[in-house]
């Protein structure tokens, strides 16, 4: 039996879908996911805002005022003010996250890019970044997000995880010339006086 989740994330990935559909065929895809990223972000570091979305107490009447005193003014583009809109007056103005993050996965599935994780013992630069991306795209035919994390403790390198496959050491030449770069990093960063947590008085 399907659980009031169920239903939220097929409702979300309907209002993304159809979204999607419209503004791929008015060339606007791209703006219209940059607009509901920052909703997202919006939704993350505002509790006003989350209030104001997902509040019972909150009639549609009220909310959809509030809605056109922040949003009609130009703030977001017709179709996303629609899309609030909507949510509104179906009384699922809480799923904006959910069709936030619905549309991203869509989008991103329509453009062919795929999150790969990247796990590196420093943190890379744009020309690091900008040719770990291109390696990435010519290994796996994909087009990468990266997920970056830093962690010290890998020592000389660098791990790439693009779905179930683990890129390290045995990819080739290409990475492992990368992670010799990162290592004359983490060797630069370490005397550039990043090591003094590894030294000990006495």
């Amino acid at each position: 039996m399907a659980t009031d989740l169920d239903i939220s994330q097929a409702a979300s990935a309907v209002y993304a879908e159809s979204l999607l559909s419209l503004v791929e065929e008015q060339g606007q895809s791209e703006a219209v996911g940059d607009e509901l990223a920052q909703l997202r972000t919006l939704w993350n570091q505002d509790q006003q805002f989350v209030d104001l979305m997902s509040s019972s107490a909150i009639d549609e009447d009220d909310r959809r005022e509030s809605i056109r005193k922040i949003f009609g003014n130009g703030r977001v583009s017709k179709l996303v003010f629609n899309l609030l809109m909507v949510l509104n007056d179906k009384h699922r103005a809480y799923l904006l996250p959910a069709v936030c993050d619905a549309y991203v996965r869509e989008l991103n599935k329509l453009r062919g890019r795929k999150e790969v994780f990247v796990t590196s013992a420093v943190a890379l630069d744009d020309p690091q970044r900008a040719r770990l991306q291109a390696e990435i795209k010519r290994l796996s035919s994909v087009e990468p997000i990266l997920v970056e994390r830093v962690d010290p403790n890998v020592l000389g390198g660098l791990m790439v995880q693009v779905g179930d496959h683990l890129f390290d050491a045995t990819v080739g030449r290409r990475l492992h010339d990368y992670r010799d770069e990162l290592r004359r990093a983490v060797q630069k960063h370490l005397l550039g006086g990043g090591a003094s947590r590894f030294i000990t008085e006495g």
